[in-house]
């Protein structure tokens, strides 16, 4: 379980820093969550985003737009606009995501200059996001680019330039902005990993510990869940890992050789939230996995671990209803389901 909604962002870049904490007594080896290790802060930087969310198929509705509090609502497509609609640069990704998103009008359609301060509204399957408008301008054809920092730009053919309107995404969910923010922060370690990424990936993985399933993989009613767009399709809510149900303190083992790409506590606003104290590994070939909730953590960004080695000891960080270990597996930056990679 990972407690998260849509529709909050950080605003300005975003970066990770890791630090391994000093072993608590009666834990030998293993690093108590301090409040800053894997923290995601604001940066002046503002690096671009991976993309961490598959694409819907070109000219597929994925939102309606709507601007100010009474304007009409404009469909938005994936891809090349089509007449009288929207287009969706599939570089940005998707609303209420830690990326930009770029819109260019099609043709044949008309949209009025929002004032400054008015607000935009995005509509979709999974969720209601809101920016306000930063600025309105007019510049020559071909001279406007798509945002490096989270927002929306939206641009109109006008006589022989380009109309762009750019809005802030106004973060309205501090465990939306959690989820968010650790995403981005998976997304960049795992784009930031090269030693050993030509390794070929483990066929099969070990169980990190022992006990029951009490959330399997996949879409779910749970309305506290993320949405997700898998496969090619959007769910409002969706669970990208297992859930297995362990004691408070159960060791927690890597699921297979690799190197920690990722090991720390997801803090917002002075809060531990979504996955907690978590790690992620690196095991080649593509392929990670995720360990969520901990409760202490036994190594650091950049060890390199043994299949069965404990990484840490399982507890209830984070956004979780009580000890329990949340795993993942992902391929390149999409979540699968683990099963079949277990015995």
């Amino acid at each position: 379980m990972c407690l998260g909604a849509g529709g909050a962002l950080l605003a300005g870049g975003l970066v990770v820093t890791a630090q391994r904490a000093a072993a608590p007594v009666g834990a030998p080896g293993l690093a108590a969550p301090s409040p800053t290790p894997g923290r995601v802060v604001a940066s002046g930087a503002a690096p671009v985003l991976p993309q961490i969310r598959p694409r819907l198929v070109d000219g597929s509705v994925i939102a309606h737009l709507r601007l100010g509090a009474s304007g009409a609502a404009l469909t938005v497509v994936e891809g090349r606009a089509q007449p009288g609609t929207l287009g969706h640069d599939a570089s940005t990704a998707y609303p209420g995501e830690p990326h930009s998103m770029l819109l260019v009008a099609g043709p044949g359609l008309s949209v009025a200059a929002p004032a400054d301060g008015s607000e935009v509204q995005v509509v979709a399957s999974y969720g209601v996001f809101r920016y306000r408008v930063v600025e309105t301008r007019v510049v020559g054809a071909g001279s406007a680019s798509g945002p490096q920092v989270p927002g929306l730009r939206l641009l109109v053919p006008v006589g022989g330039g380009l109309r762009v309107t750019s809005a802030e995404l106004l973060a309205q969910d501090p465990d939306g902005q959690a989820e968010l923010a650790q995403e981005t922060a998976v997304a960049l370690a795992q784009e930031s990993f090269s030693a050993g990424a030509a390794a070929p990936a483990p066929g099969r993985l070990l169980w990190p510990c022992s006990g029951p399933i009490t959330q399997g993989f996949g879409p779910t009613g749970y309305a506290f869940e993320f949405p997700y767009v898998y496969q090619g399709v959007s769910y409002a809510h969706f669970h990208t890992g297992l859930d297995v149900g362990v004691g408070l303190g159960t060791p927690v083992s890597a699921a297979a050789d690799g190197v920690v790409v990722l090991a720390g506590t997801n803090v917002v606003g002075g809060r531990v939230v979504g996955y907690g104290t978590y790690v992620v590994i690196a095991h080649g070939g593509g392929l990670y996995t995720l360990y969520g909730h901990l409760s202490r953590l036994g190594v650091a960004t950049g060890d390199r671990v043994r299949a069965g080695q404990v990484i840490g000891l399982s507890g209830s960080t984070g956004n979780s209803t009580g000890p329990h270990l949340h795993f993942e597996v992902r391929v390149g930056s999409e979540p699968v389901d683990p099963q079949p990679y277990l015995p």
